[in-house]
Parts: C-alpha cells; sequence; structure tokens
C-alpha cells in the first residue's frame, strides 16, 4: 500500500493504515470470528430456500403454457432471474479471489481452514483460514486498480435493483399482464411496495478520501468474515427481490385461468436479516390466490391473524443465528372441503455492532475538530448515545452521526469512545467502544512566501516575497495553518557585511533592504523562529539558512 506513484502525504497514510489494522486484527476475538462463519451459513442456507421458491414459481408458471399471461409472467420472471445470476457470480466470483488470496495462491479451498472441527454448521462452508485478516480486502476494493473494485460492486449492486425493479414498469405496461386501469394500478402500487422496502441497496456517498462510505464501512473496515457475510446477505438480498417480484408477477395472472394459487406458499419478509430484539416481520400469501375466499394460516401450529388473504406474522428473536419456521396454509375446495399448503421459511438473526469510525485516522489531534462518525445497524441515530473517556475529549455532534472529538490540550495518550443503543422496549445496550491515540499536531516548515530551505534560495524569488509562512505538508487533516509570530533575520554579504534584525509578525516589509543589498554567493540565515497553530500554543522552528543564488 505504500509502494507506487503516490503522494509522500498518501504513502505516509497507507503506512499509518497498515499499523492500524495489524493492531485492529490482533483484538477481533475467535469468538466473533466463529460468529461470523454461522451468519454466513445462515445466509447461504436461506438463499438456497429463497432460489428453490424463485424455481417454483417459475415452473408452475411454464406448467401453464397455453395461458397468454402466464406465458408473459414467466419471460419477465426469467429476466429478473437472469440479473440476480449476474449478482451472484460476481459476488461468488470475488470470494473466490480473496479465498485465493488468504489460502495458498492457486486452490480457494485452502483459504478455508481444512481441520473438521471447522464445520460448524453440518454441511455448511467451513471458517476461513484467515477470518480475523483486515488487510487483503482493503487492498482488493480500495488500494489496488485506484479503488475500482469497490466502486464497481456499490455500481453493480443499485444497478441490479434498478433493472429487476425495471421489470415491473415493463410488466404493467403488458397487455397482458396490464390487461386494464385496474390492473395496471395494482402492479404499479405493489411495485412501489417492493422498491420501498428491498435492501438492496448501497449508499453511493463519498467521504472525505473520494472513497464510497459504504465501500469503507463494509468492505474495507470490517474483518475478512465480516466481508464475506456482507457478500453472502448482498446475494440474499437480490434472491429476496427477485421473489418479492416474481410472487407479483404470479399475482398478475388472472386466477380463473392460471391455477397457480393451489401449488405455491410464499413468504414474503422485509428483511431476511435483523438484529437481536429486534421485530422481524414477514407477510405470509398464497401468490395469485383470491383474497375474498376464506383460508386459514398457522404458524408453528399457532394461527395467525389473515387478512385480505394475507397472514401477519411478527416475532422477536434474541438469539443470533438462522431461524426457522413452519407455515401451514388451509385453502377451501370449489366443491367443499379443503387442502393444505405447507413451506418452511428462514430467517437470520444478527448480534448488534456498532460501527465507530475516524473521518481521517485513528488518531485524535490536541487542538483540532476531528470528526468521528457513529452508526448502529438498524437503530435510529437519534437513540445512539456516544461518549468518550480518557484524554480530555469533549464530543460535539455535527449532523445524524457525526461529531467533533476536540481536546483543549492533550491530557494523556488515548482515549476510548463507547456507544451505546436505545432499543424500542426501552432498555439501553452497549453496541461497542473503539480505542484512539492522541497526538500533538506536528511542526511545521517555515517558508519565505512559498520559498523553502532545501538548497540554494533564489534571491530574486526572495525580493517579491511579502511575508513569512509556516505551511504545515503533508498532514493527514488539510487546511490546517500555523501562523508566524517572531523571528530573527541576519545575512552576510560580501559587500553590506554581516547584519542582523528581530522581526515581529510575518510581514518580509522590515527586511527587504537587507535583501536589496544581498548577492548571489551570500548568505542568509533565520532563528528564534517562533509560530502558532490551532492549539495556541507557541512553538519554536528548527533555524535554518540558505546561500543565495541569482
Amino acid at each position: 500500500m505504500a509502494g507506487g506513484k503516490l503522494s509522500a502525504r498518501q504513502k505516509m497514510i497507507n503506512m499509518m493504515y497498515l499499523v492500524l489494522t495489524a493492531l485492529l486484527a490482533l483484538n477481533v476475538s475467535k469468538e466473533i470470528i466463529k460468529a461470523f462463519n454461522l451468519i454466513e451459513n445462515s445466509l447461504d442456507k436461506s438463499t438456497q430456500n429463497l432460489d428453490q421458491a424463485n424455481a417454483q414459481i417459475i415452473a408452475a408458471l411454464a406448467k401453464d403454457g397455453e395461458n397468454p399471461g402466464a406465458k408473459a409472467a414467466k419471460k419477465y420472471a426469467e429476466e429478473v432471474a437472469s440479473y440476480a445470476k449476474a449478482l451472484t457470480d460476481k459476488l461468488n466470483g470475488i470470494k473466490t479471489e480473496l479465498l485465493v488470496k488468504t489460502g495458498d495462491g492457486k486452490d480457494p479451498k485452502m483459504g478455508r481452514k481444512q481441520e473438521p472441527e471447522a464445520v460448524l454448521v453440518p454441511g455448511g462452508v467451513p471458517e476461513l483460514a484467515q477470518g480475523d485478516n483486515m488487510e487483503v480486502h482493503a487492498n482488493y476494493f480500495v488500494v489496488e486498480n485506484g479503488g475500482q473494485r469497490g466502486k464497481d460492486l456499490l455500481k453493480l449492486i443499485n444497478d441490479t435493483r434498478t433493472k429487476m425493479l425495471g421489470v415491473l414498469t415493463k410488466a404493467s405496461n403488458d397487455p397482458l399482464l396490464g390487461k386494464d386501469a385496474e390492473s395496471k394500478a395494482f402492479l404499479k402500487q405493489e411495485a412501489e411496495k417492493i422498491a420501498t422496502k428491498t435492501t438492496l441497496y448501497a449508499n453511493e456517498k463519498l467521504n472525505a478520501n473520494g472513497i464510497p462510505e459504504w465501500v469503507g464501512m463494509y468492505l474495507e473496515h470490517s474483518p475478512l468474515g465480516g466481508v464475506f457475510v456482507m457478500l453472502s446477505k448482498l446475494e440474499n438480498d437480490g434472491r429476496a427481490l427477485e421473489k418479492e417480484i416474481n410472487t407479483l408477477l404470479a399475482q398478475s395472472v388472472n386466477a380463473t385461468d392460471f391455477k397457480f394459487d393451489k401449488t405455491i406458499a410464499v413468504v414474503s419478509a422485509k428483511t431476511g436479516a435483523v438484529l437481536t430484539n429486534q421485530t422481524y416481520e414477514a407477510d405470509i400469501l398464497l401468490a395469485a390466490y383470491d383474497s375474498r375466499k376464506q383460508m386459514s394460516i398457522s404458524v408453528n401450529g399457532r394461527p395467525i391473524e389473515v387478512v385480505d388473504g394475507v397472514g401477519k406474522y411478527k416475532v422477536t428473536s434474541a438469539t443470533p443465528g438462522g431461524q426457522k419456521y413452519k407455515v401451514t396454509i388451509a385453502v377451501p375446495k370449489p366443491g367443499g372441503g379443503s387442502t393444505s399448503i405447507e413451506t418452511e421459511a428462514e430467517y437470520s438473526v444478527f448480534a448488534p455492532q456498532a460501527a465507530i469510525s475516524a473521518d481521517e485516522l485513528n488518531v485524535f489531534y490536541v487542538g483540532l475538530p476531528n470528526p468521528i462518525s457513529v452508526s448502529v445497524g438498524g437503530v435510529d441515530p437519534k437513540n445512539v448515545m456516544v461518549t468518550a473517556t480518557g484524554g480530555g475529549v469533549n464530543l460535539k455532534p455535527n449532523g445524524a452521526g457525526k461529531y467533533f472529538a476536540t481536546l483543549p490540550t492533550r491530557n494523556g495518550n488515548e482515549c476510548i469512545i463507547k456507544v451505546q443503543a436505545k432499543l424500542p422496549d426501552g432498555r439501553t445496550v452497549s453496541m461497542g467502544e473503539k480505542k484512539f491515540k492522541i497526538r500533538n499536531v506536528p511542526k511545521p516548515t517555515f517558508k519565505l512566501g512559498g520559498i523553502g530551505f532545501a538548497g540554494d534560495v533564489s534571491l530574486s524569488g526572495l525580493r517579491i516575497q511579502s511575508e513569512a509562512t509556516a505551511p504545515l505538508e503533508n498532514f493527514v487533516y488539510d487546511g490546517v495553518k500555523y501562523n508566524v509570530m517572531s523571528f530573527k533575520f541576519s545575512c552576510l554579504g560580501r559587500t553590506i557585511g554581516y547584519k542582523e534584525q528581530m522581526v515581529n509578525g510575518k510581514s518580509l516589509s522590515a527586511i527587504q533592504g537587507y535583501l536589496g543589498g544581498l548577492k548571489p554567493g551570500d548568505k542568509i540565515f533565520f532563528e528564534q523562529i517562533r509560530v502558532v497553530g490551532p492549539d495556541n500554543l507557541p512553538k519554536f522552528l528548527d533555524n535554518v539558512s540558505a546561500t543565495l543564488s541569482k
């Protein structure tokens, strides 16, 4: 990360990042890595169930091949499947590349542990060989190729969502499905609901370094195990959106012509993954079923409320991992009696974790408004409480999830940012903490205007400068300024001899007369250089001197 054609400032930032990520990697516990593997397996299993449900919908539509509406619905369902498959193939390709990089460099299987105890879920994928690695994916998504891979993945996510939802727009304008104004209104209304609740989305907002915040949060600053969980979740989100769209396409077919409702039960959830103690909600329905007919729905043997043919299921889960439930739908037969259709559904429960990130580096500088961002997935920012302990750090809100950390004076070498969240049930729960170093702002470089003292200095260039400056070069924060308060100037010239002048302030007017009497080959000296920066503490800079040239 520190090589290549990079600026000195970027090399410094990259080297510091390497050290920080190495330290972070040491703090990732084995229990967390195992938890990531359990969630990855849970999401993979949920995605397999979604794949089966989508295949069933398309197969059922194909059975009624003589129905024009079913043919049209099948065509659009297959188009949606092609977009979801392209996303899945890309995500699996990324996983394969990362497995190769963290394995033996050849076989992706070696990117996962080989011992039997590494398989935490029977039939699932083993733990990653380097689940706590903090570097390889950061390089892959953010550093290599100028961070193009991360940007490309973000674009693919949002483009896939747009294309899949665009299929519903085409379907609503198809005379075989949107036969009349009522049918078109139904398709449009339900499509808007799907667009609102889909979780297949990546925020395109850029941070101060030009990197998408979504990439930085989920693909750069998480351990490798967390990145694999996110990739599996994206695949699950894509298949879930495909199922929502397929269900609506099936519903749009006239139930009197298409007997689809007798074979398929559908569970439509707002999300496949929730935080512990957060409510999971799902709509349970029979695709293309006439809601005016009476039916009953039970989950794990217990009846639930049915409104207009849609079962309303809500449950609060306190245990992380995969949660399965069995659905039974009893449908009345036209000639009397009823027939039952059963299916199973699954969702994943995540343990809450706070994301605390510094907008520059994991360092707070004395006297500066150090910006940080804090977020807790699934929790409204107004219900997130952030506190600082140690180092004399003060936190000032700067928008939703944004803060300025300020230190008037240095009081120690580190501090800890702690995050708590207030849950809907009124409980306050700890969401995590992060350690930050405390450092003084480094000394600036003394210059005359824009002229430095590396080698000989142009006399003609000096004569046109109006003030002394003290820029802070190659510093991680932009715009940090030092002001020159005073300095001692002296010179040794063949014509004017030795002269010296004490100057208060930054103006060079007091020494312009001496500069006018100097010639190439003469020498100048600057001593007792006093400056003051954002911490309001005077600093003395190193003495500088130079031999004058033309």
